[in-house]
């Protein structure tokens, strides 16, 4: 979904050996879903259905743990029968926090080069991460989470790259920690110097401008100095990214769910579809499928030519008196409302939009739909003098900016392309209040989201 390119390269440059892969997970299209890669190393061909039981569990154990519990429709997972020659993780008694060997020394010859004593004993990792990304290319290139189960009983997980986790009893917590580091993106927070800043880390203690100010005093969240280095901050104080057994921290869920509303599209498919016939003098059904959390906290909106529809529905009839002669755009956007998520302004944060475009003419009974999907963030919002629209596609030449104010009276702005896909917009001169922001392209509309001025 997000790097068939660049395996391509790679699996161009380097041979991998095509394996067995079983889903484990399956919500809908890989094209559509979030899709966790589990790889075994250490199992030989004759231990994959010890593999695939484990690739399971951790997959089943991970879907219990909020949020991922609230938006497993959002994921699709599979096991991928990696056969290594011999059994087990490597153990070379190199760790100095310890007294070694704490386990027998070994060297078997494991497909990924998954190893124990990495800086620590229990930290698994392994220098042979490009095997990783070779058999990623060859059975999974569109996968978009990772993680590397090494046979072993052995406590140990490390995250970087990508996530690795022995057998022991502790995998399945070790697997949701490590993909709180490789997926979420998330620091420690237990002391590790070797992270800097991050959404659930910072050295800027003012609750004002903290990044996770929102969430101060609720749920137990506050700025928390780290006891090994007071100018370091966490947000809680027994959170999943501190001790197993645990579960997240509100800023934790929240950046969780930020990296899932990035990767993938509350939109599954819609109808019609693009270059779709329809008569445009008989009513007309537009429908999204969308793919739900649970509770579905999806809010859904209509307009047409513009104008607000009280819809709220993801269908919608229209009919032949509600169209004007010419091209006529439907646009139907969708935010998620979740309140795991507290961030100002989100709801124009994250949101995807779909258009469709009908002529009606009066001759012409039949006309061809002409429909998208799109997807975009408008940062900040509240914003002071100056905000921006990042497209997940890019803009074309003739995209036009305007906000209207509250009367609905039109306010001209001054915009320019950052880039391909981004618009700047300064609001400097305008007045404290809320717009809205209306983006057309190629005389379409294709945003229309409320803008506030503070």
């Amino acid at each position: 979904m997000k790097k068939t390119l660049l395996f391509l390269f790679i699996s161009t440059c380097c041979f991998s050996q095509v394996f067995d892969v079983v889903p484990v997970l399956q919500n809908g299209s890989n094209a559509k879903r979030i899709n966790i890669a589990v790889l075994g190393d250490g199992f030989t061909a004759a231990q994959q259905t010890n593999f695939v039981t484990s690739a399971q569990s951790t997959i089943n154990y991970l879907f219990t743990k909020s949020p991922y519990t609230e938006y497993k429709n959002y994921f699709n997972a599979y096991a991928i029968k990696v056969i290594s020659a011999e059994t087990g993780v490597k153990h070379p008694g190199t760790a100095t926090d310890v007294t070694e060997p704490v386990i027998p020394v070994s060297n078997p010859n494991n497909y990924l080069g998954s190893s124990f004593d990495f800086g620590v004993h229990r930290c698994i990792y392994s220098n042979s991460t490009n095997k990783v990304a070779q058999v990623l290319a060859a059975n999974l290139p569109d996968y978009d989470i990772t993680y590397v189960l090494g046979n072993s009983t052995e406590y140990g997980g490390c995250g970087g790259t990508y996530a690795f986790a022995s057998l022991n009893n502790a995998a399945n917590e070790i697997v949701v920690h490590e993909l709180g580091h490789s997926f979420g993106q998330l620091a420690d927070e237990y002391w590790f110097a070797g992270t800097g800043e991050s959404p659930n880390k910072t050295q800027n203690s003012n609750p004002t401008t903290n990044k996770w100010k929102n969430w101060v005093g609720t749920n137990s969240v506050g700025i928390y100095p780290y006891t090994e280095s007071p100018s370091w901050f966490r947000p809680h104080q027994n959170c999943e990214m501190r001790y197993l057994d645990r579960q997240f921290c509100s800023v934790c869920k929240q950046q969780i769910i930020e990296r899932i509303h990035s990767l993938v599209s509350p939109v599954d498919s819609y109808t019609p579809a693009n270059s779709s016939s329809v008569n445009a003098n008989a009513n007309v059904t537009f429908t999204v499928n969308e793919i739900l959390p649970i509770p579905n906290t999806l809010v859904n909106s209509w307009k047409l030519n513009g104008t607000a529809l009280s819809s709220t529905s993801n269908s919608l009839t229209i009919t032949p008196s509600q169209l004007n002669t010419g091209n006529n755009t439907l646009l139907f956007s969708v935010t998620d409302n979740t309140t795991l998520v507290n961030v100002t302004g989100h709801n124009a944060v994250h949101f995807t939009n779909v258009s469709w475009t009908l002529n009606k003419s009066g001759t012409l009974k039949t006309s061809e739909i002409k429909a998208q999907e799109r997807r975009f963030s408008i940062y900040p919002n509240p914003a002071n003098s100056e905000f921006y629209i990042r497209g997940k596609q890019d803009f074309a030449k003739n995209t036009k900016v305007v906000l209207y104010d509250a009367s609905g009276k039109l306010i001209p702005v001054k915009y320019e392309m950052k880039d391909a896909s981004t618009l700047f917009v300064d609001i400097n001169n305008l007045l404290i209040g809320t717009y809205t922001l209306a983006v057309t392209q190629d005389n379409e509309l294709i945003i229309s989201q409320k803008i506030s001025k503070e």
